[in-house]
């Protein structure tokens, strides 16, 4: 627990922590990380940070003094939904904090949800969006069915590659509001990004150069409403903006086949040219 930052889950009835390593990847009750007193006075750090929204840090005897210190992940109305925390020795300098976020998604529309107005996020405004800045399309898949299936209480983690090879890890948790259901989804990225060889960018880079000189756009499409889901290199037709931000349907593709395991998700191929 003194190696790194590691992420505890707020929006929960209980607090839960997922460590931010390369390895772990499940959320363990913060019960379980610590014990007795240092459970306790952990548990008050967590109280401070959501009451102050700033961060701050306690000492704790854990196998000897050690400097505890959070920061809180806020959302779009400045309500904390996770705390970073570090914790080691009090004469060391707590290493750079991980970059951390927090999204809100309207869940009225479940094909491609709206995210909540954030100014973090100027040049995202939908689900597609998103996505669309995915490496490995069977992230974007995975996602998206879990929007369309999930409902109040819903639960889970993952983690996904964006288009620079930074690995994101990440807890999403739906909840009821005054505006509908909501997909909270909190975000850390990992330290060290993906090397320029790795096999997962290698493949992005074979999909984007393929799209490139056949002229074509691959995108993963919500059959029922033919509504794209995520674009799948970095190739756009010459549609609409709403067709691209998957808002409206797209014109009938030159191929599609279905995506394996998810009936209604489908591979389509869209022409660059005129359409």
């Amino acid at each position: 627990m003194t190696d790194g930052w590691f992420l505890v889950d707020t929006v929960g009835d209980m607090p839960a922590v997922l460590l931010i390593g390369a390895r772990s990847k499940q959320w363990r009750p913060l019960s379980n990380v610590f014990r007795g007193s240092v459970h306790k006075t952990v548990l008050r750090l967590v109280d401070t940070v959501l009451n102050n929204l700033k961060q701050s840090q306690v000492l704790i005897d854990l196998a000897g003094p050690r400097l505890a210190v959070a920061s809180p992940v806020l959302g779009t109305s400045r309500q904390v939904h996770g705390i970073l925390m570090w914790i080691g020795e009090p004469t060391r300098t707590p290493p750079a904090e991980p970059v951390a976020r927090a999204w809100e998604w309207e869940l009225d529309d479940r094909v491609s949800p709206r995210l909540v107005p954030d100014r973090r996020a100027t040049h995202i405004t939908t689900m597609t969006q998103w996505l669309s800045e995915f490496a490995r399309p069977a992230d974007a898949a995975r996602v998206a069915v879990d929007l369309r299936t999930a409902e109040i209480g819903l639960r889970g983690t993952g983690e996904w590659i964006d288009l620079q090879g930074t690995v994101h890890r990440y807890i999403y948790r739906c909840i009821a509001t005054f505006d509908g259901p909501r997909m909270l989804v909190v975000s850390v990225e990992l330290p060290e990004r993906l090397s320029w060889d790795d096999a997962e960018l290698i493949a992005r880079r074979v999909t984007d150069t393929t799209a490139m000189t056949g002229g074509i756009a691959p995108a993963l499409v919500h059959a029922p409403t033919n509504r794209v889901v995520a674009w799948l290199s970095t190739v756009r037709p010459p549609l609409p903006a709403d067709v691209l931000n998957g808002r409206c349907p797209a014109p009938a593709p030159t191929a599609s086949q279905p995506w394996e395991g998810i009936p209604d998700l489908t591979l389509c191929i869209f022409p660059v040219g005129a359409i």
